[in-house]
């Protein structure tokens, strides 16, 4: 399976999190998926969105709008990039 770039990851602090974020974005027409925190961000087990066919600004209003808390917005631009931290809640 091929992946589509671009797309962003956000990660939250607890599952509890993750499940908070998978409920409140259903129906905001943002497509996203929930799956295993990638090793290039965090060796630590958790669960982190995969969010798709959207831009950074209206990711990142949408998210703030639905008031869930999360850790980090990254942005993955190709398979051979890197992903880039756009966002770390401090």
């Amino acid at each position: 399976m091929t992946e589509k770039y671009p797309f962003f990851m956000i990660t939250f602090p607890s599952v509890h999190h993750a499940l908070r974020f998978e409920s409140r974005m259903k129906g905001s027409g943002t497509s996203f998926q929930l799956v295993p925190v990638p090793r290039e961000i965090s060796s630590s087990c958790g669960v982190a969105a995969k969010v798709t066919a959207t831009s950074e600004r209206a990711l990142i209003d949408t998210v703030e709008k639905v008031g869930v808390e999360y850790d980090s917005i990254y942005l993955y631009q190709s398979p051979k990039e890197k992903p880039r931290l756009l966002k770390r809640v401090e």
